[in-house]
């Protein structure tokens, strides 16, 4: 792990990267040193001017699952409320079509109850 953690953050080897941050440095400091006033201070839109094509891939690609994602969790939500005022439309439709009930009365027979030996009678899928 520590080999390929030190290859990995290794100073690069070629000569032309340390050749082009050296002309890249002795130009910032001809522009301090010039007099012209510029700011030096880079704008935090000057970063976008060093992403390659790939690095521009990635950064879409990144925002498109994210935008699938909430786009999805939008969808699934919007499914839920209205399965929920289907619902909601059914019960109010069942309610007006039936008669109110008489107070004091329910609609339903109530429990049967079942002799003791109701198990081996009703439950033994064997018995004729």
């Amino acid at each position: 792990m520590t080999a390929a953690l030190s290859t990995h953050y290794a100073a690069p080897a070629g000569e032309q990267y340390w050749d082009g941050l050296e002309q890249s440095i002795m130009q910032r400091l001809a522009v301090a040193t010039s007099g012209v006033v510029r700011e030096l201070r880079p704008s935090w839109w000057s970063g976008f001017a060093e992403l390659r094509g790939r690095d521009w891939r990635a950064v879409a690609s990144v925002a498109a699952t994210i935008a699938l994602v909430v786009a999805g969790a939008a969808f699934v939500r919007g499914q839920a409320a209205s399965a929920k005022a289907r619902e909601l439309a059914a019960r109010a439709a069942v309610e007006t079509a039936m008669p109110l009930p008489i107070d004091g009365t329910t609609l339903t027979g109530g429990r049967r109850h079942l002799p003791a030996d109701a198990p081996e009678r009703y439950l033994n899928p064997l018995d004729p």
